[in-house]
């Protein structure tokens, strides 16, 4: 992995630079299609013969939209704003600064802030009553840390799979803090979590063992962050040690190996299958910052965790290997409860991204089965 040349790096990070590298990306990509629609007409020239065309093909066009995303840097703007989602849109508050403590405590003016999130299917009734719902899932978006939200335009095939093929019945998608905006950098993300959790508990007045908590790809990795947090600082924190369960789908475990030339994505035998590229997975691990913590370097680093955990890989994406060992390795710790299900045929994140990539069956397949295992703990 080369590095960049710093003058290039702002150049295609600001404008006109931006505009200029999107032309070309549009211009090369419009001349390329041609060849792509004929090529990948016979299965056996498709990354994975079983395949659909159409799933090749739009694999090939995300990956090409994450890496030039990558080399421009896009933003994802943050607002507390409601928008389309109106009354779904919540604001929670920042909880007791007794709730963040240890990794969670401010640090470098980094502080615990107001974290605007989207209710799925609506906003829960009065608190009063919030607690007759069965399961309500806390669920963090993936995107590398550095791009995403849990409003509709990016989370809304997640939340409706989820709710049509789980027992879950309410989900809230949190838009933490991202490491690529001012301010996002570790441990925010963390913090926004602890207080996203604190207005279920404190304000939803929802019982813990009615929470699962979720997230995918780099959403999973902070939701193992929260999950080592409740598990070690739980109790000084005045948090609960144990939620219902925990879902990860296609979890991030170890971003610091995108700072490592010899362990980047692209070094994973998957990388000519799937999506993600090495580019963004830099991107992200660099502005995250302090990626060897435990708390965000979770391969190599297993926890104790009273709550049940599945873990939720794709077959043909680039973190496979290392979801496979992470779930070795969390069963490997006295007590602790893991199911590892590998989503036959998948890229990475199909919760997230399977309406983009044509993955929706493989999607509400990895859904069912996850449903299928909370109903059955």
């Amino acid at each position: 992995m080369n590095a960049v040349d710093p003058t290039r790096k702002e150049f295609l990070t600001t404008q006109p630079g931006k505009a200029i590298w999107t032309l070309f990306a549009v211009a090369t990509t419009a001349a390329r299609l041609p060849f792509w629609l004929i090529y990948y007409l016979p299965s056996f020239l498709r990354p994975n013969p079983r395949w659909t065309y159409v799933q090749a093909l739009k694999v090939r066009f995300l990956r090409l939209i994450v890496h030039h995303s990558s080399i421009v840097q896009v933003v994802t703007l943050q607002t507390l704003s409601p928008g389309a989602e109106k009354t779904r849109f919540v604001v929670a508050p920042v909880a007791p600064s007794t709730r963040y403590i240890g990794p969670a405590a401010p640090v470098h003016n980094i502080n615990p802030k107001p974290v605007g999130g989207t209710w799925y299917p609506a906003a829960p009734p009065p608190s009063d009553e919030a607690a007759m719902y069965d399961t309500v899932v806390l669920h963090f978006h993936g995107g590398a840390f550095v791009i995403g939200d849990g409003r509709p335009t990016d989370t809304a095939f997640a939340a409706q799979t989820l709710l049509k093929h789980t027992p879950a019945t309410r989900i809230y998608c949190p838009d933490y803090r991202l490491s690529s905006n001012p301010g996002g950098a570790f441990p925010a993300a963390l913090q926004d979590a602890v207080t996203s959790l604190s207005y279920l508990l404190d304000i939803c007045k929802l019982p813990a063992n009615r929470i699962v908590l979720s997230g995918d790809s780099a959403g999973a990795n902070l939701a193992a962050g929260l999950l080592r947090y409740l598990t070690t600082h739980g109790a000084a924190a005045d948090l609960p040690s144990a939620l219902k369960a925990a879902w990860f789908w296609s979890p991030w475990v170890d971003p610091s190996g995108s700072l490592d030339p010899t362990r980047t994505m692209d070094k994973s035998p998957n990388y000519p299958r799937d999506y993600l590229t090495a580019a963004f997975g830099t991107w992200g691990a660099k502005t995250l910052g302090s990626v060897h913590s435990e708390y965000v370097k979770h391969l190599g680093n297993p926890f104790a965790a009273e709550t049940p955990i599945y873990i939720s890989t794709g077959e043909c994406e680039v973190l496979f290997d290392e979801d496979v060992r992470w779930a070795g390795e969390m069963r490997g710790v006295k007590g602790n409860r893991v199911e590892l299900s590998v989503e036959e045929d998948a890229v990475h994140d199909v919760i997230l991204t399977g309406k983009l990539v044509g993955f929706e069956r493989e999607a509400e397949r990895a859904a069912r089965r996850a449903g299928q295992w909370l109903e059955g703990l």
